[in-house]
């Protein structure tokens, strides 16, 4: 460990100015468990192996058996001092997942930023070792007003791997469920710019808890895509094993993996909880994750969550919304599945852009809505090519776990304005809609009409198609 002092004279007092460099993991949990300081990691590999001997191990099962939390958080790595700048350009700690066997049960977190007023810049974590998960996330920043700068993240390790959230993701499971996940924020005044998470493992890449006033910026969130017709080839593994159930009821009433669709490996890109206060995504970016944005803001939540400028991609569903959330200057596809699902909730204000060549998979619709007092605004790209006529469904909720195998229902849906600038998606409307406003490009119908007449391919009585040899 090096330190380098420089003194200074600032409005007549003397301060001291420490520049710390360290050149190893224990090196760098005693610089950081003091305050005030400007810390360097030299650029290398750090192995979490090296730095996890029998006395750290054993000082985190004494801290783990003198909680009375039932699943306390468990680290492997905390900063735990405050007000330091931690500058780890170069340096890449590399965590194998075979550690999380030693660790004591609870709420695996492998490093937690404990303290406050913190600034990391430049880390890269990586996972190695096999595909068993710890049941939590990598990085977790509990400590308020932290801010992390270039950091990035390569997940991988969970399990059972290969068929996204079908078998479970956390109650109920066919099988017993290891995520991992990325970067959790639980502390208020927390700011991201420029990370980025890789992620090969079931778990969500960004996702925030609680605390208020966060603030994410030119962030970027990648998962992976399997179709579930390659799943269905599978000649071993947990689906195999199972008879290829699901815990998702399909269309048809069954609970089984059906070919057509393409599920993404890991959970949301970026996710926000209801107890989050104040958030804030600007220029964020998902590329082949469940839902690209699934914000969860409560129904009498004091402040909006804002989106501005976040595009999503390739994903299950590229945004998933609720109640008190703007989304500005946003876009995303269908290739895989819906643009927009307005679950419900009350008072958001959406507007999001179409892109991208249509459908690749089996998609059932552009849109969903419904809910209380929104307004929705639904546009295409000029120059974009020509869609398929999928519909927007207004007063339609999301699927059950917005499972797109699952049936999609009408919802109570009042006081809606929808302004529908997609020429080819019609307009479906429920008949539990109320007191709103349509503005539509395309064609509407009803769904109460669709119904009433199954159009010229009806069946006569007898039960055979005109034409047809009995």
């Amino acid at each position: 460990m090096k330190f380098s002092i420089v003194a200074t004279l600032f409005l007549g007092a003397l301060t001291l100015h420490a520049d710390i460099e360290v050149g190893s993991l224990a090196e760098l949990a005693e610089a950081t468990g003091r305050d005030g300081q400007t810390i360097r990691l030299k650029p290398g590999v750090y192995r979490m192996a090296d730095y996890l001997t029998e006395p750290v191990l054993a000082r985190i099962c004494a801290d783990r058996a003198a909680t009375k939390d039932g699943r306390p958080p468990v680290p492997m790595f905390v900063f735990r001092g405050k007000k330091n700048r931690i500058d780890c350009a170069g340096a890449i700690i590399e965590i194998d997942t075979s550690l999380y066997k030693k660790l004591p049960g609870g709420y695996i977190r492998c490093l937690i930023v404990q303290g406050a007023d913190n600034i990391i810049t430049g880390l890269s974590i990586r996972n190695s070792g096999p595909n068993d998960g710890s049941g939590g996330n990598i990085l977790s920043l509990a400590g308020g007003r932290t801010t992390l700068e270039d950091v990035t993240l390569h997940v991988h390790g969970s399990s059972p791997y290969g068929y996204g959230d079908l078998l479970g993701k956390g109650g109920p499971n066919l099988v017993s469920i290891r995520k991992q996940s990325g970067i959790q924020v639980l502390g208020s005044g927390s700011i991201l710019r420029r990370c980025r998470v890789y992620s090969r493992a079931l778990g969500h890449c960004f996702y925030i808890q609680q605390g208020g006033e966060i603030r994410l910026e030119d962030c970027y969130a990648e998962g992976v895509m399997r179709a579930t017709g390659d799943m269905l080839r599978d000649t071993s593994g947990a689906a195999f094993d199972l008879g290829f159930r699901s815990v998702y009821e399909n269309r048809d009433g069954r609970y089984a993996i059906v070919p057509g669709y393409v599920k993404s490996l890991v959970e949301d890109g970026f996710r926000t909880y209801g107890n989050a206060g104040r958030v804030t995504l600007l220029n964020c970016t998902a590329i082949n994750t469940r839902a690209g944005f699934e914000i969860g803001a409560k129904d009498d939540a004091a402040e909006k969550t804002l989106l501005e400028n976040c595009v999503a991609r390739g994903c299950e569903r590229a945004f998933l919304i609720g109640s008190q959330t703007v989304v500005r200057r946003s876009r995303g596809d269908i290739a895989h599945g819906p643009l927009l699902y307005l679950r419900g909730g009350r008072d958001s204000d959406v507007e999001l852009e179409l892109v991208g060549d249509g459908p690749q998979s089996l998609v059932h619709a552009v849109a969903t809505v419904a809910g209380e007092n929104h307004r929705v605004k639904l546009s295409s790209q000029p120059g974009e090519r020509a869609i398929p006529a999928l519909p927007i469904l207004l007063g339609f909720g999301m699927p059950d776990h917005a499972e797109m195998s699952s049936p999609i229902r009408p919802a109570p849906t009042r006081g809606v304005t929808l302004i529908n600038q997609i020429a080819a998606a019609p307009v479906i409307i429920s008949d539990t809609v109320a007191d709103g406003s349509l503005d539509t490009a395309g064609r509407t119908d009803s769904d109460a009409k669709l119904r009433a007449s199954p159009g010229s391919w009806g069946l006569p009585a007898n039960g055979v198609a005109p034409g047809a040899k009995e």
